[in-house]
C-alpha cells in the first residue's frame, strides 16, 4: 500500500463536524479533543442514538476506525456507517448501510475496527449512525479517530504492474 495509515484529524472540516441528538453540553467537537475530560453525548431527553456527520477536506481513504467510549452501558454497540448522504436524518438511517459494526470492549477500549478496503477508498463524508449502546439512556463518545491517508497521496508514476 502506497503511503502509510495514520489519523486523518488534520482532513476534517471541523467547521462542518454535525451530529444530530447531541447534548449540547457534550457536543460534538469534543470527538477530535484529545482530551480525557471532553466526550461527545446523547440528548437524554431524546434518546440514546446519534447520527455523525462528517466531512473530509479531500477525499480520504479510510482503512479503519477508533471510537473510544466508556468502559460502561453508554458505550456505543453497534454504529452503522454511510458514505456521503451529507442531507441525511434519522429516517434515512433505517436504509442498508456502507458497513455495519459491532462495537466490542477491546474496540471502545482503543483497537480500530478495520473497514471495508474496497467501499473507502474516495470517501469525501462519511455518516456514523450510533444505533445501540451497551443500555444506557444516553450514548457517549469520547474520541473518534478517522485512520487511513489522502485518496491523492498514490502517484501514478510509482504505480507498477504486477506482472503474473
Amino acid at each position: 500500500m502506497a503511503g502509510t495509515v495514520a489519523p486523518l484529524d488534520e482532513f476534517v472540516e471541523k467547521a462542518q463536524l454535525e451530529c444530530l441528538n447531541e447534548d449540547k453540553a457534550n457536543p460534538v467537537a469534543n470527538i477530535l479533543d484529545p482530551s480525557p475530560d471532553t466526550f461527545l453525548s446523547s440528548d437524554e431527553n431524546v434518546d440514546h442514538q446519534l447520527l455523525l456527520k462528517v466531512q473530509f477536506r479531500v477525499p480520504v481513504k479510510l482503512q479503519s476506525i477508533r471510537i473510544l467510549g466508556e468502559e460502561d452501558e453508554t458505550a456505543p454497540q453497534s454504529v452503522k456507517l454511510f458514505l456521503d448522504k451529507v442531507n441525511m436524518g434519522f429516517e434515512d438511517a433505517e436504509e442498508e448501510a456502507v458497513q455495519e459494526l459491532a462495537l466490542t470492549p477491546a474496540n471502545v477500549g482503543g483497537e480500530p475496527v478495520l473497514l471495508r478496503f474496497v467501499k473507502f477508498q474516495n470517501v469525501s463524508s462519511l455518516q456514523l449512525f450510533f444505533q445501540d449502546n451497551c443500555g444506557a439512556p444516553v450514548t457517549r463518545i469520547k474520541r473518534i479517530e478517522f485512520l487511513g491517508q489522502p485518496a491523492s497521496s498514490m502517484d501514478m508514476k510509482d504505480w507498477k504492474p504486477v506482472k503474473g
